[in-house]
């Protein structure tokens, strides 16, 4: 089995994205629970509501994955969460990186409300907190380039992979993160992120 796993770019005045640095701190293969071998291929993506879809679409194109799975930093989260349903929706308060900002435009014009993940989430959340890590189900990936980006993989599976597999991680903040700023919010170690990621990947 081959996985497509990306991460973000900082953004927000931030000086890291600990989903990129986590994904980065990921094996290169690895054995999943049920004996399968995986092999990552990994990326950072650029946090951008216009470029994502493009650059996430030639990504599957080389790469020919079995399965994508993108993470994204979800500040003032507690644990991972795997997400299950991605809106037709850009809304954010503040733009991208890109200096697009979006207040309730569609990702595609014409699109479903939503599309659901095709990844076992449940089986997901369940082995990252086996690990000893906190991780639980997401019925909400927000409305910024995350939601965009997983919106974007889903609408490719349905249209051109359907027997691709897919969805979205959101991790929380890293200790440096929380440690910079005056009102504390949940954090945990990139290791311990790149180990929860792991254990759900595995649950594949």
């Amino acid at each position: 089995m081959k996985i497509l796993i990306t991460g973000f770019a900082p953004f927000g005045g931030e000086a890291v994205n600990p989903s990129w640095e986590a994904v980065s701190l990921l094996p290169d293969s690895f054995y999943t629970l049920g004996g399968e071998q995986a092999e990552l291929a990994k990326y950072e993506m650029p946090v951008s509501y216009d470029r994502c879809g493009q650059i996430i679409e030639e990504l599957i194109s080389r790469e020919k994955p079995d399965c994508v799975i993108c993470v994204g930093q979800a500040g003032g989260r507690m644990g991972l969460e795997v997400e299950q349903i991605a809106i037709n929706l850009k809304d954010a308060s503040s733009p991208d990186n890109d200096g697009v900002a979006c207040h309730g435009e569609p990702v595609t014009e014409g699109g479903p409300d939503g599309r659901f993940a095709r990844l076992p989430v449940r089986d997901m959340t369940a082995a990252c907190r086996a690990a000893g890590i906190p991780g639980k189900v997401s019925f909400s990936a927000g409305a910024y380039v995350c939601n965009c980006l997983m919106y974007h993989v889903l609408e490719l599976i349905e249209n051109r992979y359907p027997d691709m597999r897919g969805g979205f991680i959101h991790v929380p903040y890293e200790c440096r993160q929380a440690a910079a700023q005056e009102k504390q919010k949940p954090s945990l170690p990139i290791g311990t992120i790149a180990d929860g990621l792991l254990a759900c990947l595995k649950a594949l």
